[in-house]
């Protein structure tokens, strides 16, 4: 048996079937660890899904808290002034004050993840000076610059996170992370991912890939990913190769495959979440209608049945068009 572990998932009721069978397979992937004490930061959950929650925890003996955050929002000053701040959409920057201080460090999970195998050696890398762990992300050099990072610098996913709670409560993050908030009037690319990542700039640890592996890696080569997000630094092929082969934690992002639990989803491990499914309380819960948007709808297209480069360059005319639209709605709202 191994140690302690500590996670934390945030939902509200319509997530909450997501954060369920991401728990079960947590469960029957980490059956070594003595004690898995679970943090679910409950932005809205009915009772009902409560109990499945616990009942879950109970067949596994382990061990979950549900912690209230719609009542942190008077405590945590979130209403800005200018606009009020959805605890829903940055519940995990307060992850260092809503859990206890005995705990030294976090595993935060997104509901759209399936843990497949032992996360015991995640859970033991050492942070040193880092405030958090997580793995490269692809994202646009537009939303880099605005958050005020550039394209050699790293930029994680926040889907899966090593928190050092210890560093961020000396260090008072949260406030910084509201500082931030404050600086972009509530409107920060990407919500609490932007902030962390910049908050948090020069002291991430960067994670191997197969430890969130989001549903791009499964589009795109490392070349295409270079390309389509002039990225100078990223996995190389072979490190995508083997997350795909061999992954620890799925993530299904919304993208071209879609996702498995909606219509038309063609990810390749889309079975894998269907198997734990089945065997959980929801396993009744019918597929839904594909919510992807129409740009990406178009975009699958293309990138099915045109050529590459193509497809490639619609995407960047497309990412162009929207940062010119961003621009302008951003000297609207800051008249």
């Amino acid at each position: 048996m191994v140690d302690k572990l500590c996670v934390a998932y945030g939902a509200d009721d319509n997530y909450a079937k997501y954060l369920g069978i991401s728990l079960l397979s947590l469960f029957r992937s980490n059956t070594d660890f003595a004690e898995i004490y679970v943090f679910v930061l409950d932005c809205g959950i009915g009772e009902a899904n409560k109990e499945k929650l616990l009942y879950i925890a109970d067949k596994y003996n382990r061990k979950i808290e549900f912690i209230e955050m719609k009542d942190m929002e008077g405590k945590l000053n979130l209403n800005m002034g200018f606009r009020k701040i959805s605890i829903a959409s940055y519940a995990r920057l307060f992850l260092s004050s809503v859990i206890p201080d005995t705990y030294k460090r976090v595993l935060y999970l997104d509901c759209d993840t399936l843990i497949l195998d032992k996360v015991n050696k995640l859970w033991n890398i050492k942070l040193n000076n880092n405030l958090v762990a997580g793995v490269q992300d692809t994202v646009d050099r537009f939303y880099l610059i605005k958050i005020g990072l550039n394209i050699k610098n790293y930029y994680i996913n926040a889907g899966v996170l090593l928190i050092n709670l210890e560093a961020w409560r000396q260090q008072k993050l949260e406030q910084k992370f509201m500082d931030f908030i404050r600086r972009f009037r509530g409107n920060v690319p990407h919500h609490d991912q932007g902030i962390i990542n910049a908050v948090c700039h020069n002291k991430v640890h960067i994670l191997s890939l197969r430890y969130n592996v989001n549903s791009n890696i499964y589009s795109y080569s490392a070349r295409s990913i270079s390309r389509l997000y002039y990225l100078d630094i990223f996995y190389s092929q072979r490190e995508i190769n083997m997350a795909k082969e061999n992954p620890i934690i799925l993530h299904y992002t919304e993208g071209l495959v879609g996702r498995p639990w909606e219509e038309n989803c063609t990810h390749p491990l889309k079975d894998k979440f269907l198997q734990i499914k089945d065997l959980s309380p929801w396993n009744m819960e019918p597929i839904q209608a594909d919510s992807r948007n129409m740009t990406i709808k178009a975009f699958t297209i293309c990138y099915k049945y045109m050529p590459l480069f193509v497809s490639e360059s619609i995407y960047k005319i497309s990412n162009w068009l929207i940062h010119l639209r961003d621009k302008v709605f951003d000297k609207i709202n800051n008249k």
